[in-house]
């Protein structure tokens, strides 16, 4: 639920597990809601999430990222998908939520039929898979925050609503993170081979 201040929030969380057949885990975790668009009042969210992560008592917040512009790190702001750049065949850079919207092919009825990646379709079905395949791809291509994002397991977004949104860059991170760790990215070169690992984790 979402409402005025002192109410009750529950946003999940994603963590990576370092087991390919199963890359993430996800848990629900319930924290204070301050009321406000500002980018102050989206801070205080944030942190009243952190706080609750930490009051689970399993996890140390050295090791959780917030992934969006409202991060309290320079990583995580980096990574946002706003921030987040692919360079494209034709020379220009875009970030990933510009060339995951771009991609996206209607039907008569304005209905999201597939995306499209240059010559190869995604389909629809799981909804997320495009959208964690080109964050991926992003992450692949920038190689200079491998190293900085590998010590994190844990990743928030502030901005996710779940009850609003299908997409998440912290369920993305993620699964990344246990490709990462088992030397599986290059399957990001792959986008059938992509595919056809993304759906075997969400139909186990």
């Amino acid at each position: 639920m979402i409402g005025v201040d002192g109410s009750m929030a529950i946003r999940p969380i994603y963590i990576s597990t370092n087991i390919p057949d199963a890359p993430f885990m996800k848990t629900d975790v319930s924290f204070e809601w301050t009321y406000g668009m500002s980018y102050k009042q989206k801070c205080k969210r944030r942190d009243a999430m952190h706080q609750a992560i930490l009051n689970m008592k399993l996890y140390s917040l050295d090791k959780v990222l917030e992934i969006s512009t409202k991060s309290n790190k320079e990583l995580g702001v980096n990574l946002s998908a706003l921030n987040l750049t692919i360079p494209l065949k034709n020379g220009k850079v875009k970030t990933v939520e510009r060339i995951y919207q771009s991609s996206k092919v209607f039907d008569s009825d304005h209905h999201i039929t597939e995306f499209k990646y240059y010559d190869t379709v995604f389909e629809k079905d799981p909804y997320s898979m495009y959208y964690d395949y080109v964050y991926m791809l992003g992450l692949y291509m920038h190689k200079e925050y491998h190293e900085e994002l590998n010590k994190y397991d844990i990743f928030t977004d502030i901005e996710f609503n779940p009850n609003k949104q299908l997409n998440t860059q912290a369920r993305a991170a993620a699964i990344w993170n246990t490709l990462y760790r088992n030397n599986m990215t290059k399957i990001i070169e792959n986008q059938e081979e992509f595919k056809r690992y993304y759906k075997s984790i969400f139909t186990k």
